[in-house]
């Protein structure tokens, strides 16, 4: 009996492949008897494309209607099929088949009855001679397979046959079978809809067959199947969607005593494979998976229906199909392989470093050297003291619950959220759990080479050449800021000026590479958690960045949110006080320092004195040099290479450099003016060596580009500008080993011995600490148990500059033990839990570096009368002198006292639910930061990507000598070589396409005239050779745009 074949043809704004499809349709050697083409509410001029035809039906329907539904559509509108001899072909607006690829489907049907369903080889649209997908089945667990995709079609699948399923677009299937099994599930709108339906095929005792020899070319625009765009969106959507249709088929497939099972573990599934998308780097796709596992457990009725089709159709078992399924072993092949593609990168391979042979191995080592010379003083230390310094707690148990909302145990106590800087110092305590407090005294010794390798790094991404990488560490490690901060013990600067660079380093990968953008969002996170000052400075880079960044932008928009995770409970406390400037205070243990004019700020100091020259050269005494004079004069080589940047090759990078410097200068003039933070009667202004740190990174950064640029000629300017430096910060270099550092090895306390003692059975026990101001006043603070520690401090208290009403009793309390008020104290000691009083060194005028203030007069009265106060006080007993004052105990006092204690759950809800959401999202993070190659969809798509790339190139080297060829009428021109060596070649659908005469495409657009069909077949035949010659030059144009 004679087959008869109903093509249908689905599109949806599909004007721009529309036309191929058409014409490719038009030059079948077995032409369809009746074409049906329908058309889901296009707004394009796909209808007037498809009226031009002159299709047997054209079916106007809604825009919303799935490519299953569009095809049940036009079937319903044929007679019932009253053989198996009636087939129906289901094309879509991006299927366009070779002239034979019907006659080849057709003949597989005709020749074996038992096949119910035939698919072609689907080609890639651009690239003819690779292969888009060929042939589909399912792993053990259900998974999708698609078993021949993104390959060249060299004949090597050509022996396959029997399949467990094919893809839509091109599928030949009879017309009693689809009507028999009610054609595609509709609850699979895209995805897997084929898979679902050749599976129930199968299931009902047909066959499924795929044809290499039929080829149809697609350009994956989601009519048929999924998109196959490359952008963002599309991707998550195609994600979103097989996950879906996998979780569908799974509860549609399963017996039914496991559907409770399977719907129990929807979402903890969805939730162990988000971990799993991260460390695949699609994070994308995690909202995907959450959608996709609720749109599965609350289907209504979609899956009941389904199990009742594929019930009622189903004669087989599923041991009938095991054969066609990839074994569990073939799966591990395959996801071997795309990890190792994952691995070599699949966007081509990464240029080499050269750390160890381009001379940065040296250059850190000299560093490591350098660093323990220079801190010699404090080799054996276990803790530091002095400038910002203090012990960590003891054990990793404090150490992390200091971090998050909760009991803040400084002073009389209050419940707050702690600072993010809490959790750095968690994290670097965490690295020497065994002694927390050693951490600090690693980071000094290893403060020069992390410097210098993170510059040196992030010169990498600058420039190739050795020796300017290891120009931008020496100028790194020598920044004035740098060594300030070192001598000044100020650990949270020492750690912004590590990580700036890494931060570099991380955020220029980060447009194509996920683990990179997590490692840049933790780095941004410890940055602002050290400085807060730095966050408008980091946020208007980062926001540059998002608007410059096009499709990437998505990697980039996460990035502060880290950040926000760890500083939201300390927003939100400081914004119900109403001082959002707080926010920007410095965390850790206030220091004053001096006030530091703008001029001295741009020459890189945050200190004063120049960098100690002022001290120096007043004590040595030498007339007419001046350190105002010689600073500035020695820093001009880098001003100039600066300058010069904008004027030489790699000018747009040397200005982005050189804006990262002026938002660090501006952050720190803006941060020298802010005086948020107290300490008794001082009030020290933000430390402006933070924005100084990127003020001198942007600095470091133009200068790279800057010799870069001199080429040959940048080793004098190089040489003088790293040795006048080396003058310049001689004074900090020195500050340790000649002992002008406030610097200096502490012990494993903060508090007396006896005190100390004391703690070991009493962890509450009260010391209130005196301190005599400069101004006469004094400083009373309660210290609980063994002392404060560097973790446990608290902005929320520094820049609180209210006084409570038990505050103000401690005030007065204070008072009157410091003077002979002739009141009785004990009162007030018993109720604060006070059992020692320590009278602290008075406190001094901050000074610069290299210079002392002493103690005022005024300060050393105070001391002088506090001390005989307390030896006077009759409820006192003096202890003696110790290593951090003079000490006093009162021995009536018994227990912390009703102003002592902790409340129970000081946190709350609020707490849990801060540290949860922190957790999650920073856990998250550090999951995306791990390096562990690409997804396979980033895989999949890359390599569809460089057939793409491989097609442009070609496309654009036909281009060439076709206008070469027109140029030159007269003469005939041979195509070179190298156009051929692009990829193999192999006949490609363009060119079958760009063949047909117009004559012969007006004669088809009648489709019941076979005899006018053949006759242009005919001249197909005899025209396809697949030559580069039969493509018009405007589509080869097309195609290379």
């Amino acid at each position: 009996m004679h087959a008869r074949v109903t093509a249908i043809l689905v599109a949806r704004n599909g004007a721009k492949h529309l036309e191929r499809t058409l014409e490719a349709l038009s030059r079948q050697t077995r032409q369809p008897d009746v074409v049906i083409t329908v058309d889901c509410g296009s707004s394009d001029k796909t209808a007037d494309l498809l009226a031009a035809f002159g299709p047997t039906h054209i079916i106007s329907a809604g825009a919303d209607l799935t490519f299953g539904q569009a095809i049940a559509t036009a079937a319903r509108i044929l007679p019932p099929p009253t053989s198996d001899g009636e087939m129906l072909w289901l094309l879509a607006q991006d299927s366009a088949p070779e002239p034979g690829a019907l006659a080849a489907l057709l003949g597989e049907l005709e020749i074996a009855p038992s096949v119910a369903v035939a698919g072609p080889k689907v080609m890639d649209w651009h690239a003819g001679d690779y292969i888009h997908n060929f042939g589909q089945s399912m792993t053990p667990g259900g998974s999708t397979v698609t078993l021949v995709e993104s390959e060249l079609d060299q004949g090597q699948h050509d022996g396959m046959g029997d399949v467990l399923a094919v893809s839509a677009g091109g599928m030949l299937v009879r017309h009693t079978v689809w009507d028999q099994l009610g054609g595609f599930d509709p609850a699979l709108p895209s995805a897997d809809d084929a898979l679902d339906f050749c599976v129930r095929v199968r299931m009902a005792g047909y066959r499924v067959s795929g044809v290499a020899s039929a080829r149809i070319a697609t350009a994956g625009d989601g009519v048929a199947g999924t998109s196959g765009s490359s952008r963002g969106r599309a991707r998550r959507k195609r994600l979103r969607a097989m996950r879906a249709a996998q979780l569908h088929r799974r509860l549609v497939y399963a017996p039914a005593w496991t559907i409770p099972v399977h719907w129990l573990a929807l979402v903890p599934l969805a939730l162990l494979r988000s971990i799993g998308q991260l460390l695949r780097k699609e994070p994308g796709a995690i909202l995907g998976e959450f959608s996709a596992a609720f749109a599965a457990a609350f289907s209504g009725i979609r899956v009941s229906a389904a199990r009742r089709r594929f019930a009622a159709t189903r004669k087989l078992g599923w041991g009938s199909i095991a054969s066609l399924r990839v074994s569990s072993a073939e799966v591990r092949r395959r996801h071997a392989l795309k990890r190792e593609a994952s691995v070599t990168g699949v966007r081509g391979d990464r240029p080499d470093i050269r750390f160890l042979s381009g001379g940065g191995a040296w250059t850190v080592l000299a560093a490591a050297i350098a660093g323990v010379v220079l801190l010699a003083p404090l080799l054996g230390a276990r803790t530091l003291t002095g400038g910002g310094l203090l012990p960590l707690s003891d054990s990793l148990a404090e150490l992390w619950g200091s971090v998050g909302y909760g009991w803040r145990d400084i002073g009389l106590g209050f419940v707050g959220a702690a600072d993010p800087f809490a959790a750095v110092l968690a994290v670097l305590g965490s690295l020497t759990f065994w002694a927390p407090s050693f951490s600090l005294v690693l980071l000094y010794f290893l403060a020069l080479p992390l410097a210098a390798l993170g510059a040196w790094l992030a010169a990498s991404r600058l420039t190739e050449r050795a020796s300017l990488r290891a120009v931008a560490a020496v100028l790194w490690i020598l920044a004035p800021t740098f060594l300030s901060a070192i001598a000044a013990g100020r650990p949270a600067a020492i750690l912004v000026h590590l990580l700036l660079p890494w931060l570099f380093f991380a955020g220029f990968a980060a447009a194509r590479s996920w683990s990179a953008a997590g490692s840049a969002a933790l780095l941004f996170a410890a940055i602002v958690a050290c400085a807060p000052s730095l966050t408008p400075a980091l946020l208007a880079a980062w926001l540059i960045t998002v608007l410059v960044s096009g499709r990437s932008v998505m990697r980039f928009i996460g990035i502060p949110l880290p950040a926000l995770a760890l500083a939201a409970p300390l927003i939100l406390d400081q914004g119900l006080r109403g001082t959002w400037l707080a926010l920007l205070a410095d965390p850790g243990v206030p220091v004053p320092g001096p006030s530091v004019p703008g001029w001295q700020l741009l020459l890189g100091f945050p200190s004063g004195e120049l960098g100690g020259w002022a001290p120096l050269l007043e004590m040595l005494g030498l007339p007419g040099v001046h350190a105002s004079v010689l600073v500035p004069v020695l820093l001009i080589p880098l001003a100039v290479l600066g300058g010069l940047s904008l004027f030489l090759h790699g000018a747009r990078g040397a200005a982005f450099s050189l804006l990262a410097a002026l938002l660090g200068l501006a952050t720190a003039v803006a941060a020298g003016s802010l005086q948020l933070s107290s300490i008794g009667a001082q009030t020290p202004s933000i430390w402006p060596g933070a924005g100084l740190s990127l003020y001198w990174l942007g600095l470091v950064g133009a200068v790279v580009f800057a010799l870069r640029g001199l080429r040959r000629f940048a080793v004098a300017p190089a040489v003088t500008a790293v040795v006048a430096l080396i003058i310049v910060v001689a004074p900090l270099v020195a500050a340790l080993p000649l002992g002008t550092s406030v610097v200096r090895e502490g012990i494993d306390r903060t508090q007396p011995a006896f005190v100390s003692a004391e703690a070991q059975t009493d962890a509450r026990v009260g010391t209130l600490q005196i301190v005599p101001q400069p101004d006469g006043g004094i400083l009373a603070t309660i210290v609980r148990g063994p002392g404060t520690t560097l973790n446990a401090q608290s902005t929320l208290s520094s820049t609180d500059r209210t006084l409570s009403g038990k505050e103000r009793e401690l005030a007065d309390l204070a008072g009157n033990l410091a003077s002979r008020s002739g009141l009785d104290t004990a009162a007030g000691l018993a109720d604060f839990g006070i059992r020692f009083v320590l009278l602290r060194p008075a406190a001094v005028t901050p000074a610069g570096p290299g210079s002392e203030a002493p103690v005022t007069p005024a300060a050393a009265e105070t001391a002088g009368r506090t001390m005989t106060a307390l030896d006077g006080n009759a409820a006192l007993s003096p202890v003696g002198d110790t290593a951090f004052g003079r000490l006093w105990r009162d021995e009536t006092v018994v227990g912390a006292g009703p102003n002592g204690t902790i409340p129970s759950h000081p946190g709350g809800p609020l707490g849990v639910i801060s540290l949860l959401v922190a957790a999650v999202v920073i856990g998250a993070t550090v999951l995306l930061s791990i390096p562990t190659g690409a997804g396979p969809e980033a895989v999949r798509q890359a390599s569809r990507d460089a057939i793409r790339e491989t097609a442009r190139a070609r496309a654009k080297q036909k281009a060439k000598e076709k206008k070469r060829t027109a140029r030159t009428p007269g003469r005939r021109k041979s195509t070179p070589r190298t156009a051929e060596t692009v990829t193999p070649t192999a006949p490609t659908d363009a060119a079958a396409s760009g063949s047909a005469t117009p004559d012969a495409g007006d004669a088809v657009n009648t489709a019941d005239t076979v005899n006018t069909a053949d006759t242009v077949n005919t001249a197909d035949t005899t025209g396809h050779p697949g030559t580069t010659e039969t493509a018009t030059l405007q589509e080869e144009e097309h195609i290379a745009q």
